[in-house]
């Protein structure tokens, strides 16, 4: 948990970095029992940043993954926009790359979350990260259902590749799939274009 997990007022800030990412500061309750956060309250957050366009479809899945400590999870972007978060005790360093055709093209955005934050991740942009604590669980609120058939319409990029400039802990001893370790490097990718999206 970092310094001041507890009892932060609900914000959103963008990303500068990327175009259409938003930082969320979530307020987390806590006692002696325990802690409580409301997640997500589509009311609230959406005067803050959180974009309507993410209810368009009406289509809403929430997947969580659970890793443990030095697992490395990335670089995918989707064909759908996302909500992420941390829903325990644990940490993560969170890197995103934008795969977007455009300006922001191969720029990066890093941070550390915990259940105190929450992060909107628009398609077309790359998420990843890595387990900081004895283990996560990692929330996704996304905004279609998964099927095997999109699978195409996924991007990747490598994320050792030095061009990104990434700063993970302890790359060499992490776990990582063999999937995630034969992504394409940055040069190697084709931006997605608005039609791809």
């Amino acid at each position: 948990m970092s310094d001041n997990f507890f009892e932060k007022a609900l914000a959103g800030r963008t990303i500068d970095a990327i175009y259409g990412m938003i930082e969320f500061d979530i307020p987390v309750h806590g006692d002696n029992r325990g802690w409580f956060k409301e997640n997500f309250q589509k009311e609230k957050m959406l005067p803050l940043g959180f974009p309507e366009s993410f209810f368009k479809e009406n289509k809403l899945q929430n997947n969580v993954s659970l890793s443990r400590k030095g697992v490395l999870r990335g670089l995918h972007a989707e064909p759908w926009d996302k909500y992420i978060s941390v829903a325990d005790n644990g940490r993560v360093l969170g890197s995103w790359v934008d795969l977007r055709e455009g300006a922001s093209f191969g720029h990066v955005y890093q941070t550390v979350i915990d259940a105190s934050k929450g992060i909107y991740v628009p398609r077309g942009v790359a998420n990843g990260f890595q387990v900081l604590s004895e283990t996560v669980s990692y929330s996704y609120l996304v905004n279609d259902y998964w099927a095997l058939d999109l699978k195409p319409k996924y991007a990747f990029v490598n994320y050792a590749d030095p061009a990104l400039g990434i700063k993970w802990d302890d790359v060499e001893n992490a776990e990582v799939s063999e999937a995630d370790k034969n992504h394409p490097l940055l040069k190697d990718v084709v931006p997605l274009t608005e039609a791809q999206l």
